[in-house]
């Protein structure tokens, strides 16, 4: 009976609690039967605010209420803006963001003031949040308060424009001073144009680097290894690097410090691995660690990578050094992610797939995934793999940095589409992959083309997949049966597909969006121009955004065409002067990179020579005239990585000597003296003083013990032929000039004088200048800079005296002893005339003389040097006299 009525007593329980469940439920339905309503507290501004007239505002408009998914935004929103005549425009302003806010530009024609305000119009939520309720709340139709906008004649004041610096420059950039963005890029990663993925050349990057060297002025160096002539085993070097032993591998450049691998890849995790972090702008080595992962294994270095993040309440740039771990040719990757700044590691993204690697707009690093036998493309997303999950109520609103996680990349596949043609296309999967393309072909280098030939394009819309399609699908004939064929390059900007032959040893231009062929066959180059090695190794490539191809490689010679037509713009021959190559007697080349209208290019080879042949070139080439800018006789490792560029600083590996050189524009020192003590009016003054460079490898004990006063500043058409004598131990060459140097001297009175002087060899500059009023002289010299130094002053001063006065009696002025002389003569009756007075002067001086004794017939006669003195004496006094009676005829 108990046990009954305890369960009376439950099920009764359970009735009342489920009626007070239903009673719960049941009011607030009731409830939204009628929808709540919320204003919506419209707002506006306006920046600037005044604004000059006929120069664009901007109206920050939007609700204070945030908006939340699946809503994009408040809609329908508008700007009523009434004129100071009282006209009304009415502006629709964008969809909000999620933050309920969103910005629309306006240029005022008036002068006077402007009454604006936000009409936010009556909608009904589709989401539910915390701020204004579930869904189905009205929002109500209101206006924001409204903003009077001052619109004047006079310009306003902006932010001033920093321009470029004119003097040496060092990371990090002040974040206010964006107008160095130009001068700043980073190189994340080095990719041929043999690849798949965009060249490094090619990369829209490089052009950031508007100081990108114009001379062969080198910063500092850093050895990777043993190097240059071994000894004792005849002229046999150290070895160099190539031929599956690259030395330089695996480099970057991230926020003005390069980072590399210190050690060869041959041996890879089962040997130590360390990475080097230096400071491009001062040489200063900034730390050496290995990167090791979460289990302790000893990563290498693989790119360099940035990424901007856009979030609901973050936005800034994060960079990582990636240590990039693969399971196979086709299997997942792991990235490992390091801080570059200190080598720590951040995180790991584990489980990429296999594909096609880019980057997105804000540096994301996107991947097209192709299933060829499926028909499938997905695209890859690192942002989503690394956001899958952290999104709350906003989207995007968590912070970006996941410290110490393993992330699962497979969460990171944006979208997957079906394109129905893909399985039957001819070919591998991808040959080719850029942002929002991918290009397939049934040939490959190395092998010979079928015939007919086949290409085909799918136009990748990665925002909006659905649109993802096949471009178009063609065949060409091939010129020639075995014809070895090979796509080099493919440039959006330019609308081109490249396609070059090696026996012909032509290239062909083929129109991206079309798929027609526009150009080509190119005349035949020299005969070893292409793809001189068996494997087929080939550097023709499309200098997007320059409108031009450039072609060739073991021939030696550099050939530029027009990339619309295939016409020969110019050639350039990197001709080896004393003949040591062994197959031709030009150097093989391959492009390094194109930048700021410079197009360098560098010498390699598979397996070098031992020694290696004197002189290869590293090579500055301005790519609209093939004139030679500059060049060193450095030689590359087609094994290593290539030169790079970032900050507009170049570094270049050097397998003659294995050290890495970076190569910029560097700084100077001027000094400039004179007299320390004050010289006397009248006298002149020696003015001199030295221009010195002053790079982060002067202070190197290699370099400081050979030129204890300083290493001298050059003129940039001494530079090469001085760099190798300075860091590579050349003979120090005879002809060298200085650098120009201008002088400004000014005086007491605040009076300028300027002379421009050249320094000598040894630095040293001088002037000789006369000083012509007394008090103090300020010296200014002024070094302005050349191609290879950014310029530096020093100033001096000196004094001058004046002329100090005679001391003791002088002697009488000329016309005291004038009048002293007519005042001795006896007084004459009449003034006589200057015959008269000759006469009279000559025989009193006869009657001065000394009497002779008579002589008899046998007398001597008078000396003749007597004779000579009295004639003398007798014109002086006659000369005197004639003077005196002009005096005295004129006080007559």
């Amino acid at each position: 009976m108990k046990h009954i009525e305890k369960s009376k007593l439950s099920t009764i329980a359970l009735i009342l609690l489920l009626a007070i469940s239903v009673t719960l439920v049941a009011v607030p339905f009731a409830t939204a039967q009628t929808p709540a309503t919320v204003y919506p507290y419209p707002y506006i501004n306006a920046v600037p605010n005044p604004v000059q007239v006929n120069q664009p505002v901007l109206f920050h408009v939007g609700s204070q209420y945030p908006a939340n998914r699946p809503a994009s935004g408040w809609y329908n929103l508008a700007v009523e803006i009434t004129d100071p005549n009282g006209g009304i425009t009415t502006i629709t302003v964008p969809t909000t963001d999620l933050t309920g806010g969103t910005g629309v530009p306006f240029t005022p024609t008036m002068v006077g003031d402007y009454s604006v305000r936000t009409h936010f119009p009556e909608q009904v939520k589709d989401f539910s949040d915390s701020y204004t309720g579930p869904v189905g709340t009205v929002m109500e139709d209101a206006y924001s308060e409204p903003l009077t906008l001052v619109v004047q004649a006079e310009p306003i004041q902006y932010w001033p424009v920093q321009p470029l610096p004119q003097e040496y420059w060092t990371r990090p950039i002040n974040g206010q001073i964006w107008e160095w963005a130009t001068i700043a890029a980073p190189w994340y990663e080095t990719i041929l144009p043999t690849g798949s993925g965009v060249p490094s050349m090619n990369d829209p990057m490089r052009e950031l680097n508007e100081y990108a060297p114009e001379t062969g002025h080198i910063l500092f160096r850093e050895q990777l290894q043993m190097a240059g002539l071994a000894g004792g085993l005849g002229a046999h070097q150290y070895e160099s690097g190539d031929a599956y032993e690259p030395k330089w591998a695996g480099s970057c450049i991230l926020g003005g410090i390069l980072f590399y691998n210190q050690f060869p890849s041959g041996g890879g995790t089962s040997v130590e691995q360390v990475v080097v972090a230096v400071d491009l702008h001062t040489g200063e080595e900034l730390w050496r660690r290995t990167l090791t992962a979460p289990d302790g294994t000893e990563m290498r270095l693989s790119f360099g990578w940035q990424y901007y993040f856009e979030g609901f309440n973050y936005h800034g740039v994060f960079s990582y050094l990636v240590a990039s771990v693969s399971s196979g040719y086709t299997g997942p990757t792991t990235y490992y992610m390091f801080d570059p700044f200190s080598g720590r590691f951040i995180f790991a993204l584990e489980g990429i797939p296999s594909g096609n690697k880019f980057n997105g707009p804000n540096g994301e690093i996107f991947i097209y995934v192709v299933n060829k036998n499926a028909g499938t493309i997905s695209l890859w997303n690192s942002t989503a793999a690394v956001m899958y999950g952290r999104t709350s109520v906003f989207e995007g609103s968590w912070l970006w940095g996941r410290e110490g996680s393993t992330i699962d990349a497979a969460n990171g596949i944006s979208w997957t589409v079906t394109v129905p043609e893909l399985p039957g296309l001819a070919g591998r999967s991808v040959y080719k992959a850029r942002d929002g393309i991918l290009l397939g072909a049934n040939f490959a280098r190395g092998s010979a083309s079928p015939d007919p030939a086949q290409m085909w394009v799918i136009a990748v819309d990665n925002y909006n997949p659905e649109n993802t399609e096949l471009l178009w699908d063609i065949t060409w004939s091939v010129p020639s049966p075995l014809l070895q064929i090979s796509v080099e390059d493919v440039s959006l900007e330019e609308d081109l597909i490249l396609v070059s032959t090696k026996q012909e040893r032509t290239s062909y231009g083929f129109r991206l969006s079309t798929g027609e062929m526009i150009w080509g066959p190119t005349a035949s180059r020299f005969y070893t121009d292409t793809w001189g090695h068996s494997s087929g190794n080939s550097w023709d490539i499309i200098a997007s955004g320059y409108n031009k191809v450039i072609a060739g490689n073991y021939g030696g010679t550099v050939w530029c065409y027009d990339a619309q037509n295939g016409s020969v713009l110019w050639t350039y021959d990197i001709v080896d002067p004393y003949a040591e190559l062994l197959h031709n007697n030009r150097w093989r080349f391959r492009p390094s990179f194109i930048t700021n209208g410079k197009l360098y290019i560098e010498n390699t080879e598979h397996n070098p020579e031992d020694p290696q042949h004197r002189g290869a070139p590293f090579i500055c080439l301005d790519i609209e005239t093939g004139e030679n800018i500059w060049q060193l006789p450095f030689r590359q490792s087609e094994w290593s990585s290539t030169a790079i560029i970032g900050d507009s600083i170049i570094v270049a590996q050097n397998t003659y000597d294995q050290f890495l050189y970076a190569i910029g524009k560097g700084p100077s020192k001027t000094t400039v003296e004179a007299p320390l003590t004050a010289v006397t009016q009248g006298s002149s003054v020696i003015i001199r003083g030295t221009v010195m460079d002053i790079s982060p490898g002067t202070n190197d004990p290699t370099i400081a013990l050979r030129f204890p006063d300083g290493l001298p500043a050059v003129s940039d058409a001494s530079m090469t032929d001085w760099m190798t004598y300075v860091w590579n131990q050349f003979t120090r060459p005879t002809n060298v000039e200085g650098v120009n140097v201008f002088v400004k001297i000014q005086d007491p009175n605040g009076d300028w004088y300027s002379e421009t002087v050249t320094a000598d060899a040894n630095g040293v500059f001088s002037m000789m200048w006369d000083p012509s009023i007394v008090g103090e002289y300020h010296v200014t010299a002024m070094f302005e800079g050349t191609k290879s130094y950014f310029g530096s002053q020093a100033t001096t001063t000196f004094g001058v005296d004046a002329a100090p006065a005679t001391l003791g009696y002088s002697g009488p002025s000329a016309d005291e002893i004038a009048t002293r002389t007519i005042n001795m003569l006896p007084p004459y009756p009449n003034v006589p005339t200057s015959e008269e007075i000759a006469a009279d002067a000559a025989q009193r001086t006869i009657n001065m003389l000394p009497p002779y004794p008579d002589c008899p017939a046998t007398c001597p006669e008078m000396p003749a040097y007597l004779t000579i003195d009295l004639a003398v004496i007798v014109l002086v006094i006659v000369g005197i006299l004639i003077g005196l009676y002009i005096i005295i005829k004129k006080q007559k």
